[in-house]
């Protein structure tokens, strides 16, 4: 999947990419799934990963929306849960 077609699926809020792919935002460091009904961000404050440890390492944290109750691990090892 190319960054258009992942941009799409978050402009368009489509769910059926959430867990296939995360965003985070530059300007709040908060990531997301494609799917989240939070504000959309500027295309040009997107980063895109290819999975929520990825984006958490890089110094993001997770959507208090679209990742209510979500565990994230860090190494394998169960970090925490939103």
């Amino acid at each position: 999947m190319n960054r258009q077609e992942q941009i799409k699926a978050i402009t368009e809020r489509n769910k059926q990419y959430d867990g296939k792919f995360y965003y985070g935002v530059k300007t709040t460091k908060i990531v997301c799934n494609p799917g989240c009904p939070a504000k959309l961000p500027l295309e040009k404050n997107i980063v895109l990963f290819g999975t929520l440890e990825e984006a958490i390492q890089g110094g993001f944290r997770p959507c208090k929306i679209c990742m209510r109750n979500k565990e994230v691990t860090q190494n394998g090892k169960r970090n925490c849960i939103i």
